[in-house]
């Protein structure tokens, strides 16, 4: 309903002001753009006619569909993935988190929902399996969160979210031990037999990546 993508629907407002973004995309529609929202292509306008009325169209949807790693329990009700997470709460939607809130990630995603979800006033914890070294997180980011007294558990994998009448009562997790490098570059985590643990949640956020919503478009390749 607003224009900014994933500025305006991911980035926490303490990290990037919604008056400052509307300030640019004022600047930049003041050279003449036309703006409309509230349209979705493939269902609003097909893909078929905007290539036929325009000479180029540029795709610029973004990475605003949430991933997940397919947990046992992942479809419960308060389970989030991050960038959904922060849709909600940026589109000013009221998000009940309980007490406990859980992240699972080391990005900058991951990084966001916890810091949201402590202003919101959640006891938060992030859970990843390597260590902070290993995190591809900002270094700052990471540093601001501890200054705000985000639990950090490292070496901590999830294997399975914990349920009672469909709603997250905790989550099993697994130690892990580091070896050597795998394909992406970093140690290759490794789980620890009988190093099982259950740690009490009322909310989870996902923040293990993001895709694209190729929904209703339809990619012509171009011979030039």
């Amino acid at each position: 309903s607003e224009p900014g993508g994933m500025m305006r629907y991911g980035i926490p407002s303490y990290r990037l002001p919604n008056y400052i973004l509307k300030q640019e995309i004022d600047n930049i529609l003041r050279l003449g753009i036309e703006l409309e929202c509230n349209v979705k292509v493939g269902v609003n306008i097909p893909m078929d006619q905007l290539t036929r009325e325009y000479d180029s169209v540029f795709l610029g949807v973004g990475a605003q569909i949430g991933t997940s790693i397919g947990l046992p329990g992942e479809d419960a009700q308060n389970v989030f993935t991050g960038v959904d997470f922060l849709n909600q709460v940026n589109s000013g939607k009221y998000v009940e988190l309980g007490r406990d809130v859980v992240v699972i990630g080391g990005g900058n995603t991951a990084m966001d929902c916890a810091r949201v979800a402590k202003r919101l006033g959640a006891n938060v914890s992030v859970f990843y399996r390597r260590t902070r070294m290993e995190m591809p997180a900002i270094t700052a980011e990471i540093d601001e969160a501890m200054e705000e007294r985000i639990m950090f558990r490292y070496h901590t994998n999830p294997v399975k979210i914990l349920t009672d009448d469909d709603r997250v009562i905790g989550i099993l997790c697994v130690q892990m031990e580091l070896k050597e490098p795998d394909a992406s570059g970093r140690a290759r985590p490794v789980p620890i037999g009988g190093s099982e643990s259950v740690y009490p949640a009322d909310t989870i956020i996902m923040a293990t990546g993001q895709a694209v919503d190729y929904d209703g478009i339809e990619i012509h390749k171009l011979d030039n």
